[in-house]
């Protein structure tokens, strides 16, 4: 990973001037343009904002409300590094007061010698979060709007020009038909397409063909909960592994990772075969029950990739990649959101150094983030690989041999 190949006449002063002066009729303008309002883009904008970037235009796909945005989502784990991230973007660190639940640690049946937990307190790191990740992610992207980026949904990207004069003309798609931004920097928050970065010739580089299947469900009452409110639960089995968590309207959200090659021979996306597999767990069945009859018993689990994956470049002239545009984690890390959050504050200090209007400091700026993504992305394999050696009860079989070869 790496920037595409950079002068200091790309990212020198004249290249990144307001584009207001030759932008076409009707065509709106912006300082910085970020495809994609999740927690990376949202976070992007807030960190601009609060450094005084008077034009961040945020484009969100889904518009407030919309039957996407409602949609069961998985990446609900916020390790206790989110706190002081969010703290540092100007946002209240304590997420209690908007309903989220407090995350103490993990179990897990993993490595096969029984049960283990795993409590934040004895890091010293205090606890994380288990997020009612919609209204999460709603929270942020209304932050950013009440500090003064302006918000553009739903809308996707169309397209995308570098201009003579300096900056890009963007293309969008909305309600309305098509429209033109023009933009000095443009951001990659667009998620695991990295639609604008793909755009502009980078390559996504899959690792692994990772896909989560995810449901609700009714945790156990009582004693059978074992504990469980509260933390995580992981459990491995021959085809991947299990989490569930109990999310903050009281329902836990239970989710089989597994290859989609082997979901397929399976049919675990279908109810039927997905609840056998749950069925089938040592601890997770005991500690949220998979439903036999009644609501629930017939859905078919949604499916998410989750593959560990990243683009072959993190920056160029004029734009940048954050959060899984740049690096898709694998769930097992929970790194997602605080990964997501880390990036939007390196960007936006990247960005704050090319428009400084030093073209050197800005060409500098530029390898210091396709650095520090390569270095995050060398630690995060590292990891991985611990973790799926650690687990691997099952060295012979397709899903755990994958990961010990890497």
């Amino acid at each position: 990973m790496s920037p595409e190949a950079l002068s200091p006449e790309a990212l020198s002063p004249e290249a990144l001037r307001d584009p207001l002066p030759g932008a076409p009729p009707g065509t709106d303008a912006a300082d910085v343009l970020i495809v994609g309002a999740g927690p990376a883009g949202s976070a992007t904008a807030l960190a601009l904002r609060a450094a005084g970037v008077p034009r961040v235009v945020l484009v969100d796909r889904a518009a407030h409300g919309s039957p996407e945005r409602a949609a069961l989502r998985v990446g609900e784990s916020a390790t206790p590094n989110v706190g002081p991230l969010l703290a540092r973007l100007g946002l209240p660190d304590d997420l209690g007061r908007l309903g989220h639940r407090p995350y103490h640690g993990n179990l897990s049946l993993w490595s096969g010698d029984g049960e283990s937990a795993d409590d934040f307190l004895r890091r010293g790191s205090g606890h994380g979060w288990h997020l009612d990740r919609a209204r999460f992610d709603r929270w942020l992207r209304e932050a950013a709007a009440e500090r003064g980026a302006r918000l553009l949904a739903p809308a996707t990207l169309a397209g995308i020009e570098r201009r003579p004069e300096g900056g890009w003309t963007v293309g969008l798609r909305d309600a309305g038909g098509r429209r033109s931004v023009t933009a000095r920097v443009v951001v990659d928050a667009g998620g695991r397409r990295a639609p604008l970065a793909t755009a502009l010739g980078a390559r996504r580089r899959r690792l692994d063909r990772l896909i989560a299947l995810a449901v609700e469900a009714a945790p156990a009452a009582g004693p059978a909960g074992g504990g469980f409110h509260g933390r995580s639960f992981v459990e491995a089995v021959e085809i991947g592994w299990w989490y569930a968590a109990v999310l903050p309207g009281g329902r836990a959200i239970v989710t089989l990772m597994t290859d989609d090659d082997i979901a397929r021979a399976g049919g675990l996306a279908g109810a039927d075969a997905f609840r056998s597999a749950w069925a089938a767990t040592a601890r997770l069945r005991d500690l949220v029950p998979p439903p036999e009859d009644g609501p629930g018993a017939g859905t078919a689990p949604a499916v998410f990739s989750a593959a560990s994956q990243h683009v072959d470049r993190a920056v160029g002239a004029g734009w940048i990649a954050v959060g899984d545009a740049l690096i898709g984690f694998d769930p097992l890390t929970s790194s997602g959101i605080a990964g997501a959050l880390d990036d939007a504050l390196a960007a936006a200090d990247t960005i704050l150094r090319w428009f400084s209007g030093d073209g050197a400091a800005a060409r500098d700026a530029a390898i210091g983030y396709a650095r520090r993504a390569e270095d995050t992305l060398r630690r995060y394999l590292a990891e991985r690989t611990r973790h799926y050696t650690a687990g691997g009860r099952w060295p012979d079989a397709p899903f755990w041999s994958r990961r010990a070869a890497r």
